[in-house]
């Protein structure tokens, strides 16, 4: 089987380049490993009951024509004879290309810290479920949350994740009777712009935190540093290093506007999997995406060159110090189209940033999904 266009990866930098090149009469074909794509930037809120699964889950049916996704994992890719080596139980499977997108995002590597005992996070479904039913049932103890050293998806996730569990903990009466620890394996809570809003809100909520440190080890007693300092913990939320899946490294491309592989004109890398000078997000996804398509779409001879800067608008969620259920949020934008970064941001948590972040999440699927 060959395609002339196949991406790798039906996330948001994957669809976000199909559509491009389907709005253009260009057909493109998605390997997607499942039916099912679940957004991320709000998944906190289902650890309070703000957000709901079926809000941020989405398939493949309502998409343009032009986009044919089919279903499996990648597990090779040959750059010299273009062509996408797939997982077969009985035998060997391959798709070849005339160009290829590599749009495959990352992994949660837990194999680089030692686990010794269970943990619990908002990314990973199994243990966002528990994590809901763990703040809303436990009545004591001490729970740590982390976040590993950039680069990972979503900077702000770590320190929403423990505003969020302070929150549920205060509305159910409960949180006097809980530790809370924050662990940043960074000089600085992310994204940077907001790091004096961060801390000021883990003084305010009484939450203990440790800067520039890095989760190793988790084990029955806790958590280790990588400076071996041992914190006690009875519950870890762990978001383990982020890696790229299928290869050993970013991906590294010839800049932030031409996104194709240095030793090969076929080939792009966008979103997460790509080595940008970025965060890792899903504007930052989108913004490659559009720039890759426009490259493709140039050296197709069907247009393109509308090249974008990267700068967007985030929000931050900041829990609720009042306990009440209705989650605040911090609103930040950031500016890389002169290199260094410009960041600006209003410090004062509001409800409204909250719905804006939603109105701008639920905006993305439709863009991407149709619905």
């Amino acid at each position: 089987m060959k395609e002339k266009v196949l991406v790798l990866g039906g996330g948001v930098a994957g669809l976000a380049f199909a559509r491009e090149l389907a709005n253009k009469g260009v057909n493109v074909t998605v390997l997607s490993m499942h039916d099912y794509y679940i957004s991320g930037p709000s998944r906190p809120l289902i650890l309070s009951g703000e957000q709901k699964l079926d809000r941020i889950t989405r398939g493949y049916n309502h998409l343009p024509k032009e986009i044919k996704v089919v279903y499996g994992r990648a597990v090779g890719v040959d750059f010299a004879n273009r062509r996408v080596k797939l997982f077969h139980a009985k035998e060997e499977r391959y798709i070849e290309y005339d160009y290829l997108v590599v749009a495959l995002g990352l992994r949660y590597a837990y194999d680089a810290i030692r686990e010794e005992d269970k943990i619990y996070n908002v990314y990973d479904l199994g243990k966002l479920f528990d994590l809901k039913h763990l703040i809303w049932n436990a009545n004591k103890g001490t729970i740590v949350v982390n976040a590993p050293k950039q680069p990972y998806r979503c900077a702000p996730a770590p320190g929403e994740t423990v505003m969020t569990i302070d929150m549920v903990l205060r509305h159910r009466g409960v949180r006097d009777n809980f530790k809370l620890i924050f662990v940043d394996g960074n000089e600085k809570p992310q994204p940077p712009v907001i790091a004096d809003v961060w801390l000021k809100l883990f003084e305010e909520a009484g939450i203990e935190y440790y800067l520039g440190k890095q989760v190793v080890a988790v084990t029955p007693e806790g958590v280790e540093l990588d400076d071996g300092t041992k914190i006690q913990a009875d519950y870890k939320v762990i978001l383990p290093p982020n890696k790229p899946v299928l290869f050993d490294s970013w991906l590294e491309v010839r800049s932030p506007k031409d996104l194709r592989l240095k030793d090969y004109d076929d080939v792009y890398a966008i979103g997460d999997i790509a080595k940008l000078p970025f965060p890792k997000n899903a504007e930052i996804a989108m913004i490659s995406a559009v720039n890759a398509a426009n490259k493709l779409l140039e050296d197709m001879g069907q247009g393109g060159g509308n090249y974008l800067d990267y700068k967007f608008s985030g929000w931050a969620y900041a829990g609720n110090l009042k306990g009440e259920l209705k989650t605040l949020s911090v609103q930040f934008s950031l500016d890389f189209s002169e290199g260094k970064p410009k960041g600006s941001k209003d410090p004062e948590p509001k409800a409204e940033y909250t719905e804006r972040k939603d109105n701008w999440e639920q905006g993305l699927l439709k863009r991407l999904f149709g619905y």
